[in-house]
């Protein structure tokens, strides 16, 4: 699992060391939850704020609740619904973005650490607007994330007042029938975040996201994101 996960990164860099990219400086505020309900049910929530280039420029807001299906401490499942709007600096304007979402979680934990392989589709639809401000159309898309998260105890184990590292990378890819990026690699998200865990259902943390996008002209960028990060569970 672990050269699997390494193989993933050094692909990501060495595909992003290849290309003439524009780099941008970013700041993500998250907050992920989860609220059990039952032995086999919770609810999922994760909010976020992605401001661009200094503290007062727009970027995008994300709201995402979901229901989810626990099948065991190794497996579950979610389906659920995020509303994503986003600035577009040319036009001065929000554009909204629905999306449905459906995923699987799988966790291998071993003794000297613990890794989270996600699956995601998402059927995505994102608003155009005309000069007025006005929705004219939709366009459509489907598209397919893979997920790795890995904890690394800085100590002995995890524990409460415990540190940790956390390594994560995400890729991303346009599937069939897409009107909003038909370009079939969409962006790759790689995170290395040093965390601390005041409690056992509390998570804090801090790194740097590198984000690779490819928009649907083709042109590359690369976001250096400052990612604070808050993960929460607790019981109804």
């Amino acid at each position: 699992m672990k050269r699997i996960f390494l193989s993933l990164i050094f692909c990501g860099v060495a595909m992003v060391q290849a290309q003439d990219v524009k780099h941008n400086y970013q700041q993500w505020y998250t907050y992920f939850g989860n609220m059990k309900l039952a032995p086999h049910w919770a609810i999922h929530f994760d909010a976020q704020a992605r401001i661009r280039n200094g503290f007062s420029d727009k970027g995008q807001l994300l709201v995402r609740p979901g229901i989810q299906y626990v099948q065991n401490k190794k497996i579950n499942y979610t389906l659920g619904y995020a509303y994503a709007p986003t600035y577009n600096d040319a036009t001065g304007r929000w554009f909204p973005e629905h999306r449905l979402f459906e995923q699987f979680i799988y966790r291998d934990q071993e003794k000297h650490f613990d890794m989270h392989h996600r699956v995601r589709l998402e059927q995505r639809w994102v608003g155009q607007k005309n000069a007025h401000g006005d929705i004219t159309t939709w366009k459509y898309g489907n598209r397919f994330r893979y997920f790795n998260r890995t904890y690394l105890p800085l100590g002995p184990k995890p524990r409460k007042g415990s540190y940790y590292l956390a390594l994560q990378n995400e890729i991303f890819l346009n599937l069939w029938g897409n009107t909003i990026n038909p370009k079939v690699f969409d962006q790759n998200r790689f995170l290395v975040a040093p965390g601390y865990q005041p409690t056992a259902s509390l998570r804090l943390e801090a790194g740097y996201m590198n984000q690779f996008v490819q928009a649907a002209s083709g042109d590359k960028s690369m976001n250096h994101i400052l990612h604070l990060s808050v993960l929460h569970n607790f019981a109804w």
